[in-house]
């Protein structure tokens, strides 16, 4: 017997008007990232660092019918009325959840914030950029480095009732075990004697990522200037160079439970080779015959200030980043997706909110000394020979530069 199934199709009201936007809802939006404030240079003596400023931006979402790049230009449809909410910070104690605060945050004009270079180039209306800055006398009020301490953001909107709000811990300091500025030795290095450098930070407290750079300065002048300097006086006094960096992108770390936590006294290391080095500047400084470069800042050390002797050059400038956690896990999440799955979630940690709050602490050992031998080995390595960096000495030999050293070039380096 054969059996006969029907399928009924039954329209009951159909609109077929598709509603793209749900209705209205205010949505704050609130952006920052605190640092300790560590920034060392080779010649702050104390080590100190500085404090910097810190800014949060807040603004709010945007829905409408029309074009949403329309929205972007109109600031009104971006950024809160500053009569309408209010920004303040408060510090709560891990240990004994003890509140202090609140430090209400100062409202920076747009006629002041464009003056800030806190903003990137972008769609978004830059004219009525708003900012909100923690203010100057918290500094002694707000312990930035005192690790017991998290910090709470809070954006009341006085129209709603309604209290957005994030936390996050500080990232300790970040803290080198070489290269340092002092004693000034650890502030050298060498890639002429074959020997690999090593990069070693001590693991800060509430760091997940480390990111290393550094940069190699130099200064490039056209061959003819070259020239004109050689057939005028017989120094080259650097007529026409122009200053050059190269950034070398040492990569990203990550800490273990233990260091981040305090209780690990294994370091963070990098290892970089003399070839790996000289690779690096043979793919980053082009090779051309009508250039001859110099390494910036070249001197002579005297005797004293526990260093050998002779010929420097302070051109090397490091820089070290550690995030927290959160901003770990949203920079991961903004990260290019390089697998068949393009989707991800979009990484938030404000409630009642959109936007991110987190820290990180940033240091910058600048203008790290190269021994004469590395620029020797710039100078006469296959690898580097064509960039055409001359090699340095003292004894008369060679053509003399306006700072009194004389300058070899080509196959006279080689064998220095």
């Amino acid at each position: 017997m054969k059996k006969y199934f029907y399928f009924i199709l039954i329209l009951i009201g159909c609109n077929n008007d598709l509603e793209i936007n749900e209705n209205w809802k205010d949505i704050p939006v609130i952006y920052g990232v605190l640092n300790p404030g560590t920034d060392e240079n080779i010649d702050n003596i104390s080590g100190s660092g500085r404090n910097y400023d810190h800014y949060v931006r807040v603004q709010k979402s945007f829905l409408g019918d029309g074009s949403a790049f329309n929205y972007t230009q109109d600031p009104d449809s971006i950024y809160y009325d500053p009569e309408t909410i209010d920004v303040w910070l408060e510090l709560l104690d891990s240990e004994t959840a003890e509140l202090d605060g609140p430090f209400y945050l100062d409202y920076i004009s747009p006629e002041e914030a464009i003056l800030i270079d806190t903003k990137n180039d972008g769609m978004f209306n830059s004219s009525n950029h708003m900012l909100y800055k923690i203010p100057d006398l918290a500094s002694d009020l707000i312990p930035f480095v005192d690790l017991r301490k998290l910090y709470k953001i809070n954006v009341l909107n006085n129209n709603t009732g309604d209290t957005a709000f994030s936390i996050t811990n500080i990232v300790e300091p970040v803290d080198m075990q070489r290269p340092t500025p002092f004693p000034i030795n650890n502030s050298i290095l060498r890639f002429g004697d074959g020997v690999t450098q090593k990069i070693e930070i001590n693991p800060s407290k509430n760091a997940k990522m480390y990111s290393l750079s550094f940069v190699f300065n130099y200064l490039e002048q056209n061959i003819d200037d070259f020239n004109s300097d050689i057939n005028d006086n017989g120094v080259i006094d650097f007529v026409g160079s122009q200053k050059k960096s190269v950034v070398y992108n040492l990569g990203n770390f990550i800490a273990s439970d233990q260091q981040m936590s305090g209780q690990s006294s294994v370091d963070i290391t990098k290892n970089i080779s003399p070839v790996e080095f000289l690779e690096f500047l043979s793919s980053q400084i082009y090779s051309d015959e009508n250039y001859v470069r110099y390494p910036l800042n070249t001197y002579y050390q005297g005797t004293g200030a526990n260093i050998i002797t002779g010929i420097y050059h302070r051109t090397i400038d490091l820089k070290v980043t550690a995030v927290n956690s959160e901003l770990y896990t949203y920079l991961n999440a903004n990260a290019p997706s390089y697998s068949f799955n393009q989707e991800r979630p979009d990484y938030n940690n404000i409630n009642n909110g959109i936007g991110h709050w987190s820290s990180r602490s940033v240091l910058n050992l600048d203008s790290l000394r190269l021994d004469n031998s590395t620029i020797d080995k710039i100078s006469s390595d296959p690898i580097t020979f064509d960039l055409n960096f001359p090699c340095y000495n003292i004894n008369g030999l060679g053509t003399p530069d306006i700072n009194g050293f004389f300058l070899k070039f080509g196959e006279d380096c080689i064998n220095e």
